[in-house]
């Protein structure tokens, strides 16, 4: 900090036992120290938002979801690598139709993830009869 903008005066207010503890609370839940956030808020700087705690269902959802599309990127190289080398020798590209249905399995099963997901977000409950209507 230069000597300019050198925080060397102090302000000194008397809040009552509510308005002192309202204050720590924000401050706190917005990751800034108490200092901080008069600060911002007397000069209606922007103040972080408090971070929602994590919902742990919802993030297990998104590995599993994270988990699904990283064995169909690996089966995708392996189609792909398939189809390359068969070109290559001259021969027609043939794709295993039980790899596709495997792709088939694999995206419906995202979309019931993604389904459980979007209900543990919006508190609704979870109607697995909406991923299969989607087939």
């Amino acid at each position: 900090m230069n000597q300019k903008n050198k925080r060397s005066h102090r302000l000194y207010i008397r809040l009552s036992e509510s308005e002192y503890q309202l204050i720590q609370s924000k401050a706190q839940q917005s990751g800034i120290n108490i200092s901080e956030f008069v600060r911002r808020a007397a000069f209606r700087r922007e103040i972080p938002q408090p971070l929602p705690p994590i919902n742990l269902d919802a993030y297990r959802q998104l590995g599993q979801i994270k988990l699904e599309l990283y064995r169909m990127g690996i089966n995708l190289n392996q189609i792909t690598k398939d189809c390359h080398s068969s070109v290559q020798l001259g021969n027609p590209a043939i794709i295993n139709p039980e790899e596709i249905e495997l792709y088939q399995q694999n995206l419906h099963q995202i979309n019931v993830n993604l389904t459980k997901i979007a209900s543990v977000v919006t508190n609704l409950p979870f109607d697995e009869t909406t991923t299969q209507s989607q087939e």
